[in-house]
């Protein structure tokens, strides 16, 4: 009996001493890089910090995460290799204006995530899509990739607008090439094709330049529209 008792006590103490070590709960808060939650069809949302003229930070129940803008792409501020585009920081303010430490309504499409991670949505603040404001006043371009295409046409009907108002970017991209040479532009560097005021076009080096006296004819040659411009595709 009293060997019973101390091998009773004996595999008490091994057991306290190996499997009941308290573990000191993680304090660390969430952080933009975790792993982002899938969205609800629909997600309130509070806006901490503005990136630039595309993508903001967000608050949602306490937890922070990045969302890139979907349908639209902005002038770059910083960028690894191209620097500061031209009208980069108008769009980065103009975003700060609309968004900027309000309460936002995140609405998703098909895609959760881009492959950086951040959350796809359109951004609206009351009933102003931000997103579509963005292209209407001429501080972005279209830039749709399906499946997430939602408000594609929207977006492009707006930016033939900005354009022919020569508003915000139209505005600043040198003139174009002369429109004699043809009715859109590509580059033998690339298969897309453009027309001669986008800002892409404005991009070809001279030396680069081909152009084609029609969708059918640039369509032929393997090209396939700008997703920016959006030319049509027949």
């Amino acid at each position: 009996m009293k060997r019973l008792a101390i091998l009773i006590v004996f595999t008490c103490l091994v057991l306290v001493s190996t499997g009941c070590r308290a573990v000191p709960p993680s304090s660390s808060p969430q952080s933009p890089s975790a792993e982002p939650a899938p969205l609800a069809l629909a997600t309130e949302a509070s806006v901490v910090r503005v990136i630039d003229g595309d993508t903001i930070e967000v608050d949602i129940a306490g937890n922070l995460y990045r969302v890139r803008y979907i349908g639209i792409d902005t002038p770059e501020t910083v960028h690894p290799t191209r620097g500061e585009e031209p009208y980069g920081k108008e769009a980065s303010a103009k975003n700060k204006e609309l968004v900027e430490g309000k309460e936002v309504h995140l609405e998703k499409d098909i895609s959760d995530t881009d492959k950086y991670g951040r959350l796809l949505c359109y951004v609206w603040v009351g009933d102003l899509l931000v997103n579509a404001e963005l292209v209407r006043l001429g501080y972005a371009q279209v830039a749709t990739y399906p499946p997430d295409v939602k408000y594609q046409d929207l977006f492009l009907q707006l930016q033939r607008e900005a354009r022919e108002a020569g508003r915000g970017l139209w505005a600043t991209t040198r003139p174009a090439q002369p429109i004699t040479q043809g009715t859109y532009v590509g580059s033998i560097q690339s298969d897309k094709y453009h027309y001669p005021d986008c800002y892409w076009a404005q991009q070809i080096k001279p030396e680069n330049l081909i152009w084609f006296s029609s969708a059918k004819e640039a369509l032929d040659m393997g090209y396939v529209p700008c997703k920016v411009c959006g030319p049509p595709d027949q």
